[in-house]
């Protein structure tokens, strides 16, 4: 439970960041801890690579002062989340080779399983037929899906606002259900993450007056980012044996909605890139938020209508479970629209 009250720790939070931001853009320009343009970088200028630097400490430390840092699972996450971001700040400085850093990745998942308690054993009644229990393979499933999100999640990473403004949907979309369950622990996690996030969002996103981002997450923080994001959603569709949870807040299937984005995009450029006889692990500009700005459609708009998929594809995840839309139900027509997008993607490549 927070000793101090939610209200303030999210405007304790949101000025800390605005704060930190603000004064850690010089002194990121100093030390060269910037991203050039060149090659698949189009943006102009270069741009202080330290919103997860930022982001990231102001939440660690919001959990120290509401005493949610002394939940075991909560510790143990920290660590492996600042363990990940200081991994990708070394990254952004001195570029750690790709298989380094995926190696890096499979480790960090795999402590946040083992010491985080963030195990899949139910994946719900997907099919039809009945429970879906993992068994023995719920953790190493864990391992595969934190991965994978991590890398979806900083491949999003493309546009001004994209992957901080998808994360702080989500992880609204799972306040909410937690909020909803009664479950204040969760809840309050979340809050804490967002305040941050909206903070880091004034300087990364475009609006107004505001034409371009001043300030990018870097690799590290969108990897520690996703891995935090990837902790809370299976502690919403999961019961673990060290939580306070009584119920269960989302059904998996739910999540996998939530995530739709990311998850449908990354795996439809894998299927684009086996086409074209390339690695699926290439690098390239196949990405949704890159064929939207080849269509013509200005950045500035590009990220509003990804942010608005991620809301309706969210909301309807959601608001079915609250309907009592049966989980095999939700997973057939996420499938569908999973396979009719690719289906485009190829045709189109």
């Amino acid at each position: 439970m927070p000793e101090f009250s939610l209200p303030f720790l999210a405007i304790v939070g949101f000025i800390a960041a605005l704060v930190l931001l603000y004064a850690g853009r010089n002194i990121a320009l100093h030390f060269g801890l910037v991203d050039r343009p060149g090659g698949r970088k189009q943006h102009e200028g270069a741009v202080p690579l330290m919103g997860g630097l930022v982001i990231l400490p102001v939440f660690a430390l919001l959990t120290l002062i509401s005493g949610l840092y002394a939940i075991s699972p909560i510790s143990y996450l920290i660590g492996g989340v600042l363990f990940l971001l200081s991994i990708g700040f070394l990254d952004d400085k001195f570029h750690i080779h790709a298989w380094v850093r995926f190696v890096i990745q499979i480790w960090v998942a795999c402590y946040v399983v083992v010491f985080c308690d963030a195990a899949l054993y139910n994946l719900g009644n997907l099919f039809g037929f009945g429970e879906v229990d993992m068994g023995p393979a719920g953790k190493p499933f864990a391992v595969v899906c934190l991965v994978l999100l991590m890398n979806a999640i900083n491949m999003m990473d493309g546009l001004d606002g994209l992957a901080a403004g998808f994360v702080t949907i989500a992880i609204g979309w799972l306040a909410l259900a937690a909020y909803n369950a009664g479950s204040l622990i969760q809840f309050s996690l979340m809050i804490c993450l967002i305040a941050p996030l909206l903070a880091f969002l004034v300087f990364n996103a475009r609006y107004p007056f505001h034409e371009r981002a001043s300030v990018f997450l870097g690799d590290g923080g969108s990897l520690a980012l996703a891995l935090l994001l990837g902790w809370l959603a299976i502690s919403c569709a999961q019961i673990p044996e060290t939580s306070n949870v009584e119920v269960q807040i989302l059904s998996p299937v739910v999540i996998i909605w939530i995530m739709s984005v990311p998850i449908i995009d990354t795996f439809a450029i894998f299927f684009v890139r086996m086409k074209q006889g390339r690695s699926p692990f290439e690098a390239d500009r196949l990405h949704l938020h890159h064929k939207i700005l080849d269509s013509g459609i200005p950045a500035h708009w590009a990220t509003p209508i990804i942010w608005g998929i991620a809301v309706v594809t969210g909301g309807i995840g959601y608001l079915a479970s609250q309907m009592g839309v049966p989980d095999y139900i939700l997973l057939y027509s996420w499938s569908a629209l999973w396979l009719g997008y690719t289906a485009y993607r190829l045709k189109h490549a």
